[in-house]
């Protein structure tokens, strides 16, 4: 699954720089080098279901979380606490256990913008938050299987034209997310519904959901001159895209996450230390890489 370089590199290229990268695993965690709401990407190396979700989805990783709380911005803790929709439904865990695992590689990325400060990080969470105790979805992830085994790209053409014509149904004001997840699905409904919602206290313009959908081909369905519209017909679209695409951005998976051009990589970690990375080619650089 994974690409060795040449095992006489002993380190790969462009890793060091000037401010002392790549640094600890736990000096890392001690810093303040992570925000709320960054997206935790992870695989595990000699473990038989990480690579079987890595087949499952096509993808370079096997799971995904969401950093939700960091000491730096919160008063009385410690520990950095992801949260996440794991085999035990969706819950709180120390991203220490990621971290210390010498068999992880753990990706970091990051949504940027002015737009996306601190009131829309903390409504991120509190999105997912009330997912907590929700079951993981084992029947998505086995029909990302099915549809991989039968290359019908997941099954998500089929998938985006039900919910299509569920658009032209009547639309809901309430988001209902769906009671059962993959890990990556969670994050993309926690971002998703989060930011539908300053839209709607009035915070964030409609075309800002756009800037949060994960999945290329689900947001090809959204304008691309959101311009041309008034600002009513701005909101209803919003609204519809949302309410109606929920299941279908529900199978989001790991892979989504990462090649998504909407959030930027910041750090990869591995083999027991941090490192910064800037660019996606940087970043398949580390992940590729192999000590000797």
């Amino acid at each position: 699954m994974d690409t060795v370089q040449d095992a006489l590199q002993v380190t790969p290229t462009g890793t060091g720089d000037s401010d002392g990268w790549p640094i600890p695993v736990a000096e890392f965690l001690s810093g303040t080098h992570l925000n709320r709401a960054d997206v935790i990407l992870t695989r595990k190396h000699w473990d038989l279901r990480s690579w079987l979700i890595r087949w499952a989805t096509r993808g370079t990783f096997s799971h995904s979380a969401m950093v939700f709380l960091v000491p730096h911005q919160e008063n009385g803790f410690n520990n950095t606490f992801v949260i996440e929709s794991a085999s035990k439904g969706v819950d709180l865990k120390n991203l220490a256990s990621y971290l210390n695992d010498k068999r992880q590689v753990v990706g970091i990325k990051r949504l940027n913008g002015s737009w996306f400060d601190e009131r829309a990080q903390s409504l991120v969470r509190g999105r997912m938050l009330n997912s907590i105790q929700s079951s993981y979805s084992y029947a998505t992830l086995l029909r990302l299987g099915l549809a991989f085994f039968n290359e019908l790209a997941f099954g998500i053409k089929a998938r985006i034209w039900g919910a299509r014509s569920a658009i032209q149904g009547r639309r809901r004001r309430t988001l209902e997310p769906p009671s059962a997840f993959i890990c990556s699905g969670l994050v993309q409904l926690g971002y998703l519904n989060a930011v539908a919602e300053q839209v709607a206290m009035g915070y964030l313009l409609p075309q800002r959901v756009g800037e949060v959908v994960f999945q290329e081909d689900v947001a090809s369905f959204l304008p691309k001159d959101w311009s041309q519209f008034s600002d009513a017909e701005q909101y209803e679209i919003m609204w519809d895209f949302v309410l109606g695409f929920q299941d279908v951005l529900e199978a989001v998976t790991p892979e989504d996450l990462a090649v998504s051009s909407h959030l930027e990589w910041v750090y990869v970690i591995r083999d027991g230390f941090a490192y910064k990375v800037n660019s996606q080619e940087h970043a398949h650089e580390m992940l590729a890489w192999q000590p000797t």
